[in-house]
C-alpha cells in the first residue's frame, strides 16, 4: 500500500497526523500535510484508511496495490524538493494559504 496526498487540495487540518503521527506530518511554513513513508507497512493498513477517510477535504489518496499503479499515482507524486519550492513561492503570493475555494 502507498498513500498520497494532494498539497494543493490539503486543508492544513493536520486530521491525518493527529490519526497517524509517523505517517503524515505537517510543512512548517504552511500546515500542508506530506507522507513521510514511501510504502505503508500492513500493520498500518488500516489506520491509513482511517486517516484517508477522516481528511476533511478528502486530500488523501490510499493506493492498495502496486500492480499498475505507477499511472494512477502519477497524479499525485510524492513530495520533492521543486514540489516544496513551488509551494513556498505560492505561498509568498498568498501568505493566507487559501483562496477561500473547497
Amino acid at each position: 500500500m502507498r498513500v498520497v496526498i494532494d498539497q494543493d487540495l490539503c486543508g492544513t487540518t493536520g486530521q491525518c497526523v493527529l490519526t497517524l503521527p509517523g505517517t503524515f506530518r505537517q510543512r512548517g511554513p504552511d500546515g500542508v500535510a506530506e507522507v513521510c513513508v514511501a510504502t505503508v507497512p500492513q500493520a498500518l493498513h488500516a489506520a491509513v484508511r482511517l486517516a484517508a477517510s477522516q481528511c476533511p477535504v478528502a486530500a488523501i489518496r490510499v493506493i492498495e496495490s502496486d500492480a499498475g499503479d505507477d499511472e494512477r499515482a502519477s497524479a499525485y507524486p510524492a513530495p520533492c524538493p521543486a514540489e516544496a519550492e513551488r509551494h513556498a513561492a505560492k505561498d509568498q503570493r498568498n501568505p493566507g494559504g487559501h483562496d477561500g475555494t473547497v
